[in-house]
């Protein structure tokens, strides 16, 4: 379906002012699993790029993967709460990252839940090397969402009590709208195809990050290393979507990115990343 009748899981910066509480009983042997949720992992052939270091895409997979896993475990992932008319949906991710792993290294994941801002539950990433050595930092903030009004809700009250028995934020970011991509001097068009859908039945973000970066021109991916995401994820897409990744450089040196659904000129998500001089 186009057009303004099409209704998506979240709008823009509406999305920030949910309609009432959610309640989310704790489960069973919640008090259990632990504040701080790690995970270890070797980069996989797949997850680099001709430079033998992993893709930028890779490092957000991880971190969604590692966040599922701890609302697994706590009871609250998507499949879940799918059963109570709730999901969640990732509004908002911020990473900075110090290096990229090589192929076959080891990288541990720890997350955990840094209480709520606004309709935001807000979640923690640290990505360490085998040494202990930081090869990234994240934040991000999640919305959840009701399947039947396909508005959001206010994240339960668990969240603020573990966030109590977690470091807190690592970027203090107060997730305020990304700039306005107002021209664009690059783009590249996408179809949506079914291998890119998730379980709510949209466009994985993971996805729609990498239509936003190869939007860039090949010299910036294959000549620089990026040193910071930020990206505001703003309306749904769907199967049979064509959508239009474009960017340009800002005049502070960093990138400005949207990724748009021409059809009906609805954005799907804005981003600015900011790489290694040349």
């Amino acid at each position: 379906m186009r057009g303004e009748g099409r209704a998506g899981l979240f709008d823009g910066p509406r999305a920030v002012r949910p309609s009432r509480s959610a309640v989310l009983l704790p489960l069973p042997g919640m008090n259990d699993v632990p504040a701080v949720w790690s995970e270890t992992l070797r980069v996989r052939a797949s997850e680099v790029g001709p430079d033998g270091l992993a893709r930028p895409t890779a490092l957000a997979d991880w971190l969604q993967e590692a966040a599922g896993n701890h609302a697994t475990a706590l009871g609250w992932a998507v499949d879940q709460l799918g059963d109570r008319g709730l999901t969640w949906v990732l509004s908002r991710l911020h990473v900075r990252v110090g290096r990229l792993p090589r192929w076959r290294a080891e990288v541990h994941v720890a997350t955990w839940p840094a209480g709520a801002a606004r309709a935001y539950a807000l979640r923690e990433f640290r990505v360490s090397a085998a040494d202990g050595g930081e090869l990234a930092v994240g934040t991000s903030g999640w919305l959840l969402v009701n399947l039947a009004s396909r508005r959001p809700v206010r994240p339960p009250e668990g969240i603020h009590e573990m966030a109590r028995h977690t470091p807190g934020r690592l970027l203090d970011d107060p997730f305020e709208k990304l700039p306005e991509l107002a021209f664009a001097a690059h783009e590249r068009a996408f179809d949506v195809r079914f291998a890119d859908l998730d379980l709510n039945r949209h466009v994985n973000n993971v996805v729609v990050i990498g239509w936003a970066l190869e939007a860039l021109p090949t010299e910036v991916l294959a000549g620089r290393r990026l040193e910071e995401l930020e990206v505001e994820f703003r309306a749904e897409s769907l199967l049979g979507d064509c959508v239009l990744a474009e960017a340009r450089a800002a005049d502070d040196g960093s990138f400005l990115h949207r990724v748009v659904r021409p059809a009906d000129g609805r954005e799907i998500a804005r981003a600015r990343t900011r790489w290694s001089a040349p």
